[in-house]
């Protein structure tokens, strides 16, 4: 730890350094970004995966690639990552506590996240919920809500409800 303390600090006083380092990862970004999104695309036409979870799924892998990339970068640069930790622990504070006051969008986004973690269901599935007495084929399974189609239209149901009541699914 402390030799990578030292190559820092070096790399702080030498801007050629530091402009050839983030060439470097300007470089690397490019290409991981790249090989993602084949490698995202061939996995899912290789195991038959439904394109909204491919879609998801390389989006969370470039946040955290874009993330790392920026991180990587203050570094280089001689940001205080102190000051970054602060900055976003306070900014996920005030959002914790909005998302504390609007807990029901919560409620669906987390249902969301386990219906395509669990895949309960998928697109093109009938769906019936027995409480409410609702029959229709998904079409959509978004963050907050999942569309069916019955025979009158598109229903919109909050993901949330999957998880509070009885659901069958013919497959």
């Amino acid at each position: 730890m402390e030799q990578l303390t030292d190559f820092i600090g070096r790399v702080e006083t030498n801007y050629f350094a530091q402009a050839a380092l983030t060439l470097i990862i300007l470089i690397l970004f490019i290409s991981s970004r790249w090989l993602i999104k084949k490698s995202i695309k061939r996995l899912g036409n290789k195991f038959s995966y439904d394109l909204n979870r491919t879609a998801a799924t390389k989006r969370l892998l470039m946040v955290s690639l874009y993330t790392f990339t920026i991180i990587l970068l203050i570094i280089i640069w001689g940001g205080d990552l102190n000051n970054l930790w602060i900055s976003l622990g306070s900014i996920l504070g005030v959002i914790a506590i909005g998302f504390f006051a609007i807990w029901s969008i919560l409620s669906n986004i987390v249902a969301g996240i386990i219906i395509y973690t669990i895949n309960p269901f998928k697109i093109t599935d009938t769906v019936t919920l027995l409480e409410k007495e609702v029959t229709g084929k998904v079409k959509d399974i978004g963050l907050i809500y999942t569309k069916l189609e019955d025979k009158d239209g598109i229903i919109t149901v909050p993901n949330n409800v999957f998880f509070q009541q009885i659901v069958k699914v013919k497959k």
